[in-house]
């Protein structure tokens, strides 16, 4: 009879010293509700700029979410583009929740790719003590670090100051003419930071072993908060955690991801070819982000369209999560009432991957996501309004009659992304690191080279 009290006891001096914890930024997580557990594993390379970072050059993006009232003052207004809207239902109940909760950029780091991680430093870092941080700024631009931890009310808005930032910075890197490619990769469901910069090394590396110097990228890698709760629950966790996770990777896509993309990667995408490279939320983000979004707005943005010479050259999507029916223009019970118009004519090509291993949707019934092998074959075996070419890879990474100028390439990689990698789920769903997966993403993105 005693057993359930002293459990209690247990938990709750266990939840006393949880609190107790004296973290180098606590002041700055506080203010930003972005501390405990999995909030903190948003922004761990914080604490770690050596430790947790690229091998190679580029840039990670760290982007965060709180409630509105911590990151955005009562008096500012809040700009929306409604008419995003005409893109689905759901993209205004995207837009309505962040009357509430608000994504934010936390950090950008720059990482050199030096040996013992020299020259790595903070282009934009809301987490300081007292004004110091654990890892350098890049040079002394007041926009790259708040005065005050204890008062966060303008990290919204401060947002589009580090978005400015990356993108001064990306111009700077382009002058060098050192770059052959501009890559830009998302990870999807429970992917914290440390993994997604560890999945990052090995995409870039196992690209650059097939390609060699002819594969010299500048890389921005974004990370954002991928977990809904805890992992007690598995495998009944997967399927609790996905409609939340959707919605926040759709709004994710609506807000600083599709803002990345629009307004920061693709201006420069006259001067060097682009590619992303999107694994199962993230490419429901990313493409998102490019497809309908952004729904907010700068007040110096307000009325400005995109140049239609922008454009990306390849949307990678690795066992994407997000349905096809996002490309057909017509409302369906059930499904996401999301859609990309016209096929999102500012990306030249979608190559899109599903594999008969792949266990991530097995569980998701109501779903119809494009990386699932029943949904490739299903979709493959009708006719469309653009090119579909539908093909298959190898298992060395090969890929059958690639046909380059489809504007969908459906590739069965069943033969190829089989594998169970450790410490996740789904089966073959995250086989997508080793060099024949490598092998695979160089022959998509080898021709486009400007």
């Amino acid at each position: 009879m005693l057993r359930l009290p002293f459990y209690l006891a247990i938990l709750f001096l266990l939840s006393i010293i949880g609190c107790s914890s004296n973290h180098y930024y606590q002041e700055s997580e506080a203010s930003l509700h972005t501390s405990g557990y999995y909030g903190l594993l948003d922004h761990i390379s914080s604490y770690y700029p050596y430790g947790i970072s690229l091998n190679f050059s580029g840039y990670i993006v760290g982007i965060e979410e709180t409630s509105r009232r911590h990151v955005l003052d009562a008096d500012d207004v809040l700009l929306i583009d409604k008419s995003v809207f005409s893109s689905g239902h759901s993209v205004e109940r995207f837009a309505k929740t962040l009357k509430y909760q608000l994504p934010f950029v936390s950090h950008i780091v720059r990482y050199e790719g030096s040996p013992y991680g020299e020259g790595n430093c903070a282009l934009y870092n809301l987490y300081h003590y007292n004004g110091s941080a654990l890892i350098d700024p890049c040079n002394d631009d007041k926009r790259s670090m708040p005065p005050d931890c204890d008062n966060y009310s303008s990290a919204f808005n401060d947002s589009w100051a580090a978005m400015e930032i990356l993108k001064e910075n990306l111009i700077k890197d382009l002058d060098t003419n050192s770059y052959t490619h501009l890559v830009v990769a998302v990870m999807g469901l429970d992917t914290a930071q440390e993994e997604a910069i560890r999945n990052y090394r090995s995409i870039i590396s196992s690209i650059r072993s097939n390609a060699g110097d002819s594969f010299k990228p500048l890389f921005v890698g974004i990370t954002w908060p991928s977990y809904f709760a805890n992992r007690w629950f598995d495998p009944l966790w997967e399927v609790l955690a996905y409609p939340p996770i959707a919605d926040r990777a759709d709004t994710l896509g609506l807000t600083w991801v599709g803002v990345l993309l629009r307004q920061v990667v693709m201006p420069l995408s006259e001067r060097i070819s682009v590619s992303v490279i999107a694994h199962s939320f993230g490419a429901r983000s990313a493409s998102m982000g490019l497809c309908v979004g952004p729904v907010i707005q700068h007040e110096r943005d307000q009325g400005i369209k995109p140049n239609n010479l922008w454009e990306v050259d390849n949307f990678i999507g690795l066992a994407p999560a997000f349905s096809m029916q996002r490309f057909v223009n017509e409302d369906k019970l059930f499904y996401e009432n999301v859609y990309y118009r016209d096929y999102c004519p500012m990306i030249n090509r979608f190559v899109f991957t599903a594999s008969d291993h792949d266990g991530a949707f097995t569980a998701l019934f109501w779903t119809d996501a494009a990386g699932d092998a029943k949904v490739m074959k299903d979709y493959c075996s009708q006719e469309h309004e653009v090119t579909v070419s539908c093909t298959t890879a190898e298992s060395d990474g090969s890929i059958n009659n690639f046909t380059r100028s489809a504007n969908i390439t459906y590739i069965d990689t069943s033969n190829l992304m089989k594998f169970s990698m450790p410490g996740t789920h789904g089966g073959g769903h995250s086989d997508i690191y080793r060099p024949q997966i490598g092998k695979l993403l160089w022959s998509v993105i080898n021709d486009t080279q400007k």
